[in-house]
Order: C-alpha cells, then sequence, then structure tokens
C-alpha cells in the first residue's frame, strides 16, 4: 500500500507536470543551460535526478525523472534506452545521497548509529555508482549494444574499473593502501573505465602492479 500510494502521488505529480508543461520547461532549461554540450547536459541532468528522487521509492523516482529530466537527453540525442537508464540510476542513487539519504538512515536505526556518519559512509562507498551512468552514456557497449568483442571488453574492463575506485575509496585492495597507492588506484579505475583498449590496458597495468606491490610490501619482514 505505501509504495502504490506513492506510485499514486507520483503519477499525479508527472500528470501535471505534463499538462502545465513545467516537464518540458526544466528540459529545455537543462539542454539550454549547458550550451549545447553533452558532458554539461549530463552533470545538470544527475543533479536534477538526484534531488527530485529524494525521499520517493524507485518507481515513483522512475515516473517523476521519465518525465522531467529523461527528455533533455533526447533532445541531445542520447537514444531513450540509455537515456532513461542514465536518469533512472541517478534516481536510486538518490536514496544514499546526502541530506535525504532515506535508505541510509533507515540502516543507521537499524544499527543505532549516527544517521550522519551513516549516509556520508554509503555516499562515499557507493561513488562508483555515481560514474557508471556517464560510462555507459559514452560506451553504450556497457548496456551490451554493439558486437560481442566490444561488449566483453566493456564488461571485464567495467568490472575492474569499479574494483579499483572502489578500492582507492575505501584504501584497501588485498591489503591496505597507502594514499598515493589510493591515487594512483584511482587512476587505473579511471582508465579502464575510460572506453578503449589502449586506456584499458594502461589501467589494468597499473592496478596489477599496485596489487602486486602492496602484497609484497606486506609480506616482506620488518627488522627488529
Amino acid at each position: 500500500m505505501p509504495i502504490a500510494a506513492a506510485c499514486a502521488a507520483a503519477g499525479i505529480i508527472a500528470g501535471t507536470l505534463g499538462i502545465t508543461g513545467l516537464g518540458s520547461k526544466i528540459s529545455g532549461l537543462i539542454v539550454v543551460a549547458s550550451g549545447g554540450y553533452l558532458f554539461f547536459a549530463l552533470v545538470l541532468t544527475m543533479l536534477t535526478a538526484i534531488i527530485l528522487g529524494m525521499g520517493l521509492p524507485t518507481t515513483a523516482a522512475y515516473l517523476v525523472l521519465a518525465t522531467v529530466v529523461a527528455p533533455a537527453l533526447a533532445k541531445m540525442g542520447l537514444p531513450l534506452l540509455t537515456a532513461h537508464l542514465f536518469v533512472f540510476f541517478y534516481g536510486c542513487v538518490s536514496t544514499i545521497t546526502p541530506p535525504v539519504a532515506l535508505a541510509s538512515y533507515v540502516a543507521a536505526g537499524i544499527a543505532k548509529a549516527d544517521i550522519n556518519r551513516v549516509g556520508w559512509t554509503a555516499f562515499f562507498y557507493g561513488i562508483t555508482c555515481y560514474i557508471l551512468p556517464f560510462v555507459f552514456v559514452f560506451g553504450p557497449a556497457l548496456l551490451l549494444d554493439g558486437s560481442i568483442g566490444p561488449i566483453i571488453l566493456a564488461i571485464v574492463s567495467g568490472a575492474f574499473g569499479v574494483f579499483a575506485i572502489a578500492s582507492a575509496v575505501v584504501g584497501y585492495s588485498t591489503t591496505p593502501l597507502s594514499v598515493w597507492q589510493r591515487i594512483v588506484m584511482a587512476s587505473a579505475g579511471i582508465a579502464l573505465l575510460h572506453q578503449g583498449w589502449i586506456s584499458d590496458a594502461v589501467g589494468l597495468a597499473i592496478l596489477v602492479l599496485i596489487i602486486w606491490g602492496s602484497k609484497s610490501a606486506s609480506n616482506t619482514p620488518r627488522k627488529a
């Protein structure tokens, strides 16, 4: 019942936005403010989707975002599936985005922990969720669009890239990482998420070297 009520309320909001034309105005504003540059439009869409998705269940958030925000990306030439998945992704991560991180606050209540600390911890641990939509916009192979070779490369490199960035954020891979290792690991993750076999090869090489170096350092006996 609560979800049905939220979806009904979201339907009212979506209908109101459609009838009044406010939804198209917001989409038009994003296109104009971006200056026609897709990257800036994606950033503005991301911020708008997170704000509008705060406090709403997943289905309700998508209904609102599909009406208000997704048309802006469609106007920029993105395929409908990519545009809708982009806004859907940020509608979902709005539940772990402070200051209205409902999922984090519920978890904090269950764990009897400080809500602000849990909220910000969830935000930092989930940082890759804020990056992935940009990856599949500029690399549609991650959405299984294209031939089998690029798709496999995108999936494998994406998995290693997410691992590298997550390790850099947490500060641990197979062993604890120093500050400089975390910075290099994050760079490797970005290279792996960038579409292209050259950047993937460089990122994977850096990732392997960091893991090998940290394990070797941890296995080296210290002098008394």
